[in-house]
């Protein structure tokens, strides 16, 4: 994790394997590591893409928060990028922080190593209130770390305080244990590899 210094709520942050959420209505618990795809040919060719601009990372951030819309959700539902792109063609896509924060950090992990780019899940406090929030974190210049917020445009300003309970993508997974029990992640057990298996 030498890409990002990461404040975290409680000051404890912890690697896992991968962390499992009941967050696709099917009252499963799933990889949230395998939501973040950077290798879904659509994701991929939208990085191709959106990488020749000036600024890759404000030209996706911009991209992404186009069609990001708070819509009715019954329940917390993580989609996939190409769930996401597929709503975002819809009228009223509901593309919620968690939708867009996923399909951003599954483009930007075309071209960005996966210790310098995570999905941060947490809390954002603003004039008293306080919500649940996902949003993307990066290594920033002179040791900082960047906050790119999925659901605004590259040019509108941080507001409120963004307080990570853990962070995601593809390759890496790490929680607190506040972040554990409030958004109901599970740990992953290790497969056991047999000695045969780990000889192939």
């Amino acid at each position: 994790m030498k890409g990002i210094s990461v404040v975290v709520g409680d000051g404890k942050i912890k690697r896992y394997d991968d962390l499992l959420a009941d967050v696709r209505h099917d009252h499963e618990h799933h990889s949230i590591r395998s939501l973040v795809q950077p290798d879904d040919p659509e994701v991929r060719e939208l990085a191709r893409v959106l990488v020749q601009a000036p600024d890759f990372l404000s030209s996706a951030q911009e991209f992404v928060n186009s069609f990001t819309t708070y819509g009715s959700e019954v329940g917390d539902f993580w989609r996939t990028p190409s769930e996401t792109l597929e709503k975002s063609e819809e009228k009223d896509p509901g593309v919620d922080c968690d939708d867009s924060a996923i399909l951003l950090c599954s483009i930007l992990r075309n071209y960005i190593p996966p210790d310098q780019v995570y999905c941060a899940f947490g809390l954002w406090a603003m004039g008293g209130k306080t919500d649940g929030h996902m949003w993307v974190v990066t290594a920033g210049e002179g040791g900082e770390d960047r906050i790119i917020e999925s659901t605004a445009s590259p040019e509108k300003s941080l507001r409120g305080k963004y307080v990570i309970y853990g962070m995601f993508n593809d390759k890496y997974c790490f929680s607190t244990d506040i972040g554990l029990k409030e958004f109901d992640l599970r740990v992953a057990e290790k497969k056991e590899e047999s000695y045969a298996e780990s000889r192939s």
